[in-house]
């Protein structure tokens, strides 16, 4: 009786102290096994209406309970705690199973033969399995009550029929050229793995690049910003780029006869300038030199000196010395061929003299 007084206000105080929102929800159920426990973890495929707290069995006998269930990789990972007195031994199966068709599930361990699994173990989930419940029961009864599967069968089937009555020949052209697509692709095999290997290099490269290309985004950023900024003016330079284009373009094609005759006709030069192009490489180099050594001679504004050319006659004439040609396919000309006509050498010397030389 003084028993019953002493919990009476005990209750009352927790109550008060919980207000409106405690409920038998919130009263922790008795633990099912009590003294020092280990806990091991089993994988099932489907864990669905096992709850927390169920018992863990063996042989009938309670050994633990369940603590937690979570989801990994679409499997349920029930986590027990089993009581040391009572290991499991290696090997074990698990069993989700039910105490009636509509009662209550708990777990189920089948003793293997082998040593006692060491706390933290995995029973993985080739070595579980769940028991029928009624759902599955109900499932099963009404396949063989409104025939299921086989039903849905004779639909597919008889719509198949009628979907191929009459296409019959469209159908085999379709088939054909399906097999000649699949053999065409089976064919180029090696071809798409060598694809694919260049693919993975392509990448590999990109990816050991990828701070070099992070670098140069960052560089050319500032230089889009620019360019975005002036947008408006680079379309405005492209629309009056057209018309000078257009333009451009007529005036090619009204002087294009004159442009071609005109580079044919520069041809000869070209090929004199080009085959005289070492006998001008030295003489520019000498105009270099003797430049180069006036400056040095004459640091001022102007420079004195005497110039006094040695004139042979007998070297000026190029008639001089020279027989008449024999070979027959060579003209006979009064001057030698491709040689111009010289002035005379009187005027020449005249010439020469009027400069302020003496010879």
């Amino acid at each position: 009786m003084i028993r019953r007084l002493v919990a009476a206000p005990c209750l009352a105080l927790v109550l008060v102290a919980g207000g409106c929102s405690l409920s038998l929800q919130d009263v922790p159920l008795p633990a099912l096994v009590e003294g020092p426990t280990y806990e091991i973890e089993a994988v099932f495929d489907s864990a669905l209406n096992l709850p927390v707290d169920s018992p863990v069995k063996i042989n009938g006998a309670t050994i633990g309970q369940v603590t937690s269930i979570r989801v990994e990789d679409y499997r349920a990972h029930v986590r027990m705690k089993i009581i040391e007195a009572q290991p499991v031994p290696g090997g074990s199966r698990a069993e989700i199973r039910l105490t009636s068709p509509m009662g209550t599930a708990f777990v189920e361990l089948v003793e293997g033969g082998g040593e006692p699994l060491a706390p933290g173990a995995v029973i993985e989930a080739a070595d579980t399995v769940r028991a029928p419940d009624v759902a599955d029961l109900l499932s099963s009864l009404s396949v063989v009550v409104t025939g299921g599967s086989f039903a849905d069968m004779k639909t597919i089937i008889d719509e198949l029929n009628i979907a191929l009555d009459g296409n019959s020949g469209n159908v085999k052209q379709l088939l054909r050229r399906l097999d000649s697509v699949l053999t065409g692709l089976n064919d180029r095999t090696a071809l798409f793995d060598a694809t694919l290997v260049r693919i993975d290099a392509l990448s590999s490269q990109l990816a050991r690049d990828t701070p070099a290309l992070m670098e140069a985004v960052d560089q050319i950023t500032p230089a889009v910003q620019v360019l975005s900024g002036q947008r408006d003016e680079l379309n405005a330079l492209l629309a009056a780029v057209g018309p000078l284009a257009e333009s451009s373009a007529d005036l090619i094609d009204a002087t294009r006869d004159d442009l071609v005759a005109a580079l044919e006709a520069a041809k000869p030069v070209v090929d004199v300038l080009a085959g005289s192009q070492e006998t001008l490489t030295r003489s520019f180099h000498g105009l270099i030199a003797f430049g180069t050594k006036t400056d040095d001679a004459s640091p001022g504004d102007f420079s004195n000196f005497d110039l006094t050319f040695l004139l042979d006659a007998d070297a000026l004439n190029p008639l001089a010395g020279q027989t008449r040609p024999t070979n027959p396919e060579v003209e006979d000309t009064e001057e030698p061929p491709g040689l111009p006509g010289l002035p005379a050498l009187d005027d020449l010397l005249d010439r020469l003299l009027t400069l302020g030389g003496g010879a």
